[in-house]
C-alpha cells in the first residue's frame, strides 16, 4: 500500500515557520555521545506561539543564541544533527554485530575480514533485486 507524498508539503509548510522569544538558557547537560541537552524557560506563550513550536519539535533548525544587546544572522545552509554518514552508521552496526557474533563463537577473526565478507553479502543481495 502506497502512501501518501507528505513531506514536500510537510518541508514547505516548516521552512515557513520561525518564531523568536525571549527565553533565559536553563543549565546545560553534557550527553555520553558528546552531544549537549539545553533546555530553555520562556514567558508563558499564547496559542500561536505554543502550536508553533508544537510543530517545530523534533525538527532540526538552527538555534542561535544572543544577549539582548547582540543582533544574530541565521545561517543559510540548512541545520543538520547528524553526526556520522549512513555508511559510518552501517559500518558501527557491522562492529556491533561483529562482536556479538565472536561472543557466541558464530565468527573468528578480525573485524576487517568480517565487515568485507557481510558487505559482500549486502552488495550481492541488492545486486540480486536489481532487473
Amino acid at each position: 500500500m502506497k502512501t501518501r507524498a507528505w513531506k514536500p508539503w510537510h518541508q514547505k509548510f516548516l521552512s515557513n515557520m520561525k518564531i523568536t522569544l525571549p527565553t533565559s538558557l536553563n543549565p546545560i547537560s553534557r550527553r555520553k555521545d558528546k552531544s549537549v541537552k539545553l533546555s530553555f524557560e520562556t514567558r508563558e506563550l499564547d496559542s500561536t506561539e505554543l502550536m508553533t513550536l508544537m510543530a517545530l519539535e523534533g525538527q532540526e533548525m538552527w538555534l542561535i543564541l544572543s544577549p539582548n544587546e547582540n543582533d544574530a544572522e541565521i545561517p543559510l545552509e540548512n541545520a543538520e544533527l547528524d553526526t556520522k554518514s549512513p555508511a559510518q552508521r552501517l559500518r558501527s552496526v557491522l562492529y556491533v554485530l561483529y562482536q556479538q557474533d565472536m561472543k557466541e563463537n558464530k565468527f573468528v577473526g578480525l573485524f576487517e575480514t568480517f565487515y568485507k565478507e557481510r558487505m559482500e553479502k549486502l552488495i550481492e543481495l541488492i545486486k540480486n533485486k536489481l532487473d
